[in-house]
């Protein structure tokens, strides 16, 4: 989360839609610091706000959820930076990773699962995630799919000039397939099952010849139900004040 007394803006940086670039990029350009943990979220900082700071303007990114699985997946497989095998970054540990899916990863690894079983082994309920609960309080949403025109409407809307184009961290050599291309006639209607009701919650485009009505008024009810339980977790049961990873770490050291 970084925030700018200057500015009034508050950044929330949701998990895998590009929090680490906009939150470097923000204290290193736009008088941004750092506060809190690298993901709390709106309701952690109203614990701490002073009546002011409650007026700021709110910043998220947004991505589709399908990107996200895919992303997740591609990390679990990759085992990108040793994160999904160091038993250190538990959450029993202090760390960030559930358990459940340092195992899954390691079973994706040891049996090269593919993305259509590792949706059927992680899934058991509709997606959801902080969004959810963060877009209501957000006066500018930065979509992900449209990441740099978007950061500069964010900085516009709160008084800002941009100085540059957002750097791209972690950027690969090779142009990657569309994650469009993983969800096919096949797992269509598992995919729609899990992401379907997130995706017309949050009016995010479905694959081209996918339609919204497609989706089972089960799932939906599943959601929307499972949308309140969840909430009522991550607002009162924080997991999330766990020990800072690299890039957020040195962001606490360096504009503290």
């Amino acid at each position: 989360m970084i925030i700018s007394h200057r500015h009034k803006y508050l950044f929330i940086g949701l998990p895998l839609a590009a929090s680490t670039a906009i939150s470097k990029e923000l204290c290193e350009m736009y008088d941004g610091k750092p506060i809190l943990n690298k993901h709390s979220i709106y309701q952690d900082f109203l614990k701490i706000a002073s009546p002011e700071e409650k007026n700021y303007n709110v910043i998220a990114c947004s991505r589709n959820p399908l990107d996200i699985s895919l992303s997740y997946y591609t990390k679990m497989l990759n085992n990108s930076s040793g994160n999904f095998s160091n038993p250190q970054l538990l959450r029993k540990n202090g760390g960030h990773l559930k358990k459940r899916d340092y195992q899954l990863s390691k079973s994706i690894r040891e049996q090269h699962m593919d993305y259509d079983t590792f949706l059927k082994k992680y899934y058991r309920f509709p997606f959801d995630n902080w969004l959810t609960i963060t877009k209501p309080h957000c006066q500018v949403l930065i979509r992900f799919e449209n990441l740099q025109e978007d950061f500069e409407k964010a900085l516009k809307y709160c008084g800002i000039k941009p100085k540059r184009p957002l750097p791209v961290i972690n950027k690969t050599t090779e142009k990657a397939p569309s994650f469009e291309s993983y969800y096919t006639l096949k797992n269509k209607a598992l995919s729609l099952s899990i992401f379907g009701p997130y995706m017309k919650h949050h009016q995010i485009a479905l694959p081209k010849g996918w339609r919204y009505k497609d989706i089972k008024w089960w799932d939906r009810l599943w959601f929307y139900i499972l949308s309140k339980v969840r909430a009522l977790y991550w607002i009162n049961i924080s997991y999330r004040n766990t020990k800072a990873q690299k890039v957020y770490k040195e962001l606490l050291e360096k504009h503290q």
